[in-house]
């Protein structure tokens, strides 16, 4: 109905303004036709109609409660999202600022070049195209003097932390050879600004000028063009292309491809924008050097193939005695101590790669904000009732069976109003990205707290019914489906439920939530950067965050334990043991007809999951086998017999038997016989044991690894690489051996996903290694990846790369030999 009055008083509340009518379906038209409807029905049964009639105030009550509900249902969502520290999280609820999702990843070749200038700001130019269209992206950058090498290795990292898949960086960059030539220049100026700072912004201005470095405005000068009636600029053009951290260059100034000759009157009409210039009468730029650009009165050649025209800047007291400035006909003495100290302070400004400035608007379109709304308890419409039915239906006025039925018709109108208020107030709970998923539904049973003619304490068995009847996982599970549609993703997991093989009837729909939930907390590495590649610069194995997004996503779909690249050999390895695809018994091997279930989900499971635990943690799992069965060979584990292991109904036992514990049939048909070693508890305690470990091997050698050929490309001089066999491909690698990967309908799921998920340009290709060939393609990747990193860490710190060159194209030949192997076997699908 209402809540209880807080601590606002009617002073301070906003005048609301009055309706001239009654809306439609409102309070009044509600009553109206519920009064019309008992006429009609009734006849002449029923009284006058009038305020005092009981009938008439439930049904006021009836009509109150649903325009109470409707006005629920319109509250702001802000306001029921707002925390009570009076903030909204929106990461919490799966949102994110605009300018956080909307910009896209650097696609096209201005994409990457406005990224590489705004993360590298010491760079003047960057000359960025794929001419065999290959997925190799060649540089060619241009950079203030004697910061050559460390642009380039900058510009090279940056680079690396935003590839994209199927491609990579012709390394290393290229350096457009400087041309030098020097500044020659006769002026007028005008007003009371400074000689020496004129001639210093001159020299500056030419510098940026002839260095063809785009002008670059701040970034709150983009802001301001926003709503312009002239169309210059709206909010979808704010976030088009990759995000900047620093100052903006315009579509325009990006993408101006300088001519191939300067003339000079251009030049000029350039600077005499600047404050204080007057006219310039003269001014030509003179070659300098043997490798001199061509040049005339009119001007000089701009640009050629590998080389720049660069400015050279005047150090000496020679290199500006030719110089002329005028002032209102008087011929000015320049001061060459003060302009030379003036123009090394600016050639020293943002000399050290790397000083990007922070950008001046974190967040440039405002979030929603709410005001926070603190629970409180439901107010019954029994107290706005007149007194005189109060005091009619109170004990001990009335008697008990008036008083209950009185209180059945109020809890009848009341009590889904209050369970609604509950629920508004723990919407931020509902619509949460917690990894706690214990109840979907809050509830608010009335009682004698609410109605005084309830009995006490008449709630707890209705809280304990409405709590059992709450399918927490379910519900959470459809709000996250919800909050994946508001990014136009899906993440549809019908198809897995068959394949929860590793996991409890009670663990298994919590570990496809967390996959959910994690695909979710992760929505924009998923969307905007699925077609990202790892930076292979850095440490990858192991690592979470740098794995690519499209590998993460695949996982998460297909219900992997781990998203992350890793090796899926590491826990067969850490305790000891390895897989080997036997045939298994062979076909006469007949079960006996008197095999019992052995029920392995039972309490004392608990126990053998801790000690199971204990004993990864320790390492003592395989002795713990060996202990439990003789003749299992750890060294050389049937796969037959691990796959069948994992499913808990297929263990037998044979009560008085040499062999009492049976294992079948697996994918073959075939029964496994298993020597055990019986305790007190007879042979239950192994055959958990077992399953435990058949369960932990395979659900941690899920995962998978993605490759692509355009790495592995040979880098030593004079080698060609195959383009048709390397471009726009990728390579990816799942365990063929576990119980789920073995299945082909899972392989063919895995498929899909992959086909649903690859980006459209690029053609992937899918391989099945048992444990061997997996095993022997993780040593290899491994050996590449550590070479490739030192090889990057030789060209960004200036070593010598032959050695490192070397050592990565023979590691790179071993996996190519490998996937060459696999392919002739029929590994690939």
């Amino acid at each position: 109905m209402k809540r209880e009055a807080g601590t606002d008083t009617a002073a301070s509340a906003p005048r609301l303004p009055r309706r001239r009518e009654d809306p439609e379906l409102g309070f009044a038209d509600l009553r109206r036709r519920g009064i019309g409807n008992a006429q009609s029905l009734s006849g002449e049964i029923w009284t006058d109609y009038n305020h005092h009639d009981p009938g008439v105030t439930l049904l006021e009550a009836l009509c109150f409660a649903l325009t109470g509900s409707v006005f629920g249902a319109e509250a702001r969502i802000a306001d029921l999202l707002t925390a009570p520290d009076g903030r909204i999280h929106y990461r919490r609820h799966g949102m994110h600022r605009a300018e956080e999702a909307l910009p896209c990843r650097p696609a096209t070749r201005w994409d990457l070049t406005r990224y590489l200038l705004d993360r590298v700001p010491a760079l003047r130019h960057a000359r960025v195209d794929m001419p065999e269209r290959d997925g190799v992206w060649r540089l060619a950058l241009r950079a203030p003097a004697g910061l050559g090498d460390a642009l380039a290795a900058e510009a090279a990292r940056a680079f690396w932390s935003a590839r994209n898949l199927a491609e990579d960086l012709a390394m290393p960059p290229g350096m457009l050879a400087p041309r030098w030539c020097a500044l020659r220049l006769s002026l007028g100026i005008g007003g009371g600004r400074d000689l020496t700072d004129i001639l210093a912004e001159l020299v500056e201005r030419c510098d940026a000028l002839i260095g063809m470095a785009p002008p670059r405005h701040p970034p709150h000068s983009r802001l301001s063009r926003l709503g312009d009636r002239d169309g210059q600029e709206d909010s979808d053009a704010l976030f088009d292309g990759p995000v900047t951290h620093n100052d903006w260059i315009t579509d325009e100034d990006l993408r101006r491809e300088p001519a191939p000759r300067l003339h000079f009157a251009d030049l000029a009409r350039e600077l005499e924008s600047i404050e204080g210039v007057d006219a310039i009468d003269r001014l030509a730029l003179v070659p300098l050097g043997e490798d001199a650009p061509d040049a005339d009165e009119s001007g000089i050649d701009w640009q050629g193939e590998g080389w720049a025209l660069q400015l050279r800047w005047p150090d000496t007291p020679a290199d500006i005695a030719s110089w002329t400035v005028v002032r209102r006909g008087s011929r000015l003495t320049l001061d060459a101590a003060a302009l030379l100290e003036q123009l090394a302070d600016r050639r020293n400004i943002g000399k050290t790669p790397g000083a990007a400035m922070a950008s001046a608007v974190s967040a440039p379109l405002g979030r929603p904000s709410g005001q926070y709304m603190a629970p409180s308890r439901y107010l019954s419409f029994w107290h706005h009732l007149p007194p005189l039915y109060q005091l009619a239906h109170a004990p001990p006025a009335a008697s008990a069976g008036m008083a209950a039925q009185f209180g059945g018709y109020l809890i009848l109108l009341e009590q889904w109003l209050a369970h609604g208020d509950a629920q508004l107030a723990h919407l931020r709970e509902l619509f949460s990205l917690t990894a706690q998923a214990q109840r979907s539904y809050w509830w608010e049973p009335l009682d004698d707290r609410h109605l005084p003619i309830l009995g006490p304490n008449s709630s707890e068995a209705r809280e304990r019914a409405l709590r059992a009847a709450d399918e927490a996982l379910e519900r959470r599970g459809r709000v996250l489906d919800f909050l994946l549609a508001l990014h136009g993703e899906g993440c549809g997991q019908n198809s897995l439920q068959r394949f929860g093989h590793y996991f409890s009837p009670r663990d298994w729909p919590a570990h496809l939530f967390e996959c959910k939930r994690q695909f979710l907390l992760r929505i924009v590495r998923h969307t905007r950067d699925r077609s990202a590649g790892f930076d292979y610069s850095r440490p990858s194995l192991g690592r979470k965050s740098n794995t690519a997004p499209l590998a993460e996503r695949i996982a998460l779909l297909l219900g992997f334990t781990h998203a992350h690249s890793r090796r899926l050999n590491a826990r067969l390895e850490a305790i000891g043991c390895a897989v080997s695809e036997t045939r298994g018994p062979e076909p006469g091997e007949v079960p006996p007809s008197d095999l019992r279930p052995l029920m392995l989900w039972v309490p004392a499971r608990e126990r053998i999951a801790a000690l199971y635990a204990e004993d990864v943690r320790v390492g003592r799992v395989a002795a713990r086998l060996a202990h439990y069965f003789a003749g299992l060979d750890l060294a050389a584990l049937p796969g037959p017999l691990l796959r069948c292991a994992v499913h808990e109904d297929r263990y037998r036992r044979l009560a008085g038997a040499d062999t009492p514990l049976w294992l079948g049939p697996d994918e073959n048909g075939r029964w496994w016989p298993l020597d055990v070693r019986v305790g007190r508890a007879g042979v239950r305690s192994p055959a958990m044991y077992l399953h435990a470990f058949a369960c932990d091997i395979q659900r941690e050698a899920e995962g998978v690894h993605l490759v692509e050929p355009v790495l592995l490309r040979p880098l030593a001089d004079g080698t060609e690489p195959d383009r048709a066999g390397y471009a726009h491909r990728i390579l990816l690698v799942f365990p063929g051996w576990t119980a789920r990967t073995a299945d082909p309908s899972f392989r063919d799921l895995a498929r899909e996903t992959v086909a649903e998920s690859c980006p459209a340009h690029i053609l992937p290709q899918i391989y099945w290694p048992d444990a061997g060939d997996l095993a022997r393609f993780e040593r290899s990747y491994a050996a590449w990846l550590d070479a490739r990193q030192v090889y990057c860490a030789a060209l960004t710190h200036g070593r010598a790369v032959d050695a490192a060159i070397t050592g990565h194209d023979r590691h790179a030949a071993d996996l190519l030999r490998l996937f060459g192997e696999w392919d002739a076997a029929g590994e690939r699908s």
